[in-house]
């Protein structure tokens, strides 16, 4: 594994990990990193975003949503 896929794979977890207590499964957060597409990213999804090296917009994205920006 190269030190770019184990940087991936950090960060995905650690979105996943500040996501998964909004969803009953943790399936669902995955689910949600994979397949929804982030508001003002276009069709990009949190992992869309994470494979361009663009983790800290995912993050935060989640922290506007904690303060209430972003329904």
């Amino acid at each position: 594994m190269t030190k770019e896929a184990m940087s991936f794979g950090v960060e995905e977890h650690e979105i996943v990990n500040r996501i998964i207590m909004r969803f009953s499964h943790e399936a669902e957060a995955w689910d949600w990193f994979n397949s929804t597409p982030l508001p003002g990213h276009g069709s990009a999804t949190a992992r869309d975003l994470v494979r361009e090296g663009r983790a800290q917009e995912v993050l935060a994205y989640i922290d506007s949503v904690d303060a209430g920006v972003h329904a």
